[in-house]
């Protein structure tokens, strides 16, 4: 039951995230992406700010359940990270490079909040391979901005692609995935998972130096596919 309450305070919250930004992203999208649900008008922007703070506090509420006096610390990051996920929508976001700091560290605390529901002594791998999820989230963040790149000009937003150029953001977006590919067999070479990880996370490995060489729409696509590979890797390794 524990278990199931932590991965619903997850899923809540990156709902809640996610509706949040759509809130703060109408203008954006009116131009970006103008067939998602608020631009399009199918549902009323009001709303979707409402409905954002009920799944934040639905998510706090599963957190406080899943805690306790001797391990509180789920319940510290839901509290943490929600007024942080509440800025970053409405500020950070438009901030050169700290945005996507942010939302990287939101992907990255998702592992060290999953390991929490436990206790902080089963932490293990977990803390490497958060770095490595923040590094390659880091690189599909970027890549993203490069997407992007018309509607955030014509909002006078300051991204990485519009500041230092298409060219430049996408070799600061390539170090990223890279430095996540090189780092990504230690936790097998300090012991800390299986052969089994090494064998499946090399297939993420692959995905992502595939997605270097991609538009950044696929390469959306594939670093996905590629962060989902590795998460099947990590379970896999503890096995």
């Amino acid at each position: 039951l524990k278990l199931f309450f932590g991965m619903l305070a997850v899923f809540l919250f990156a709902a809640a995230g996610i509706v949040i930004n759509d809130y703060y992203d109408y203008h954006i999208d009116k131009i970006n992406a103008p067939h998602r649900p608020l631009p399009s008008g199918r549902i009323k922007r009001g709303h979707s700010l409402l409905y954002s703070y009920v799944l934040f506090l639905s998510a706090i509420v599963f957190s406080l359940l899943i805690s306790s006096p001797e391990n509180p610390y789920c319940l510290l990051l839901a509290l943490l990270n929600t007024p942080l996920e509440i800025y970053y929508a409405r500020n950070f976001k438009r901030m050169l490079f700290i945005g996507n700091v942010v939302d990287s560290w939101f992907v990255a605390s998702s592992f060290l909040y999953g390991a929490l529901i436990v206790g902080k002594e089963t932490l293990g791998a977990v803390p490497m391979l958060a770095l490595l999820a923040f590094l390659s989230n880091m690189g599909r963040e970027i890549f993203g901005d490069i997407e992007d790149l018309e509607g955030d000009k014509k909002l006078g937003l300051k991204t990485m692609p519009i500041v230092f150029g298409q060219r430049s953001a996408k070799y600061l977006c390539s170090l990223f995935i890279l430095a996540a590919v090189a780092m990504s067999p230690l936790p097998w070479l300090l012991g800390l998972l299986s052969i089994n990880y090494l064998v499946i996370v090399i297939i993420a490995d692959l995905i992502f130096i595939i997605s270097i060489f991609t538009n950044p729409k696929s390469n959306q696509l594939l670093t996905k596919l590629a962060m989902g590979i590795a998460l099947l890797a990590f379970i896999a390794g503890v096995m």
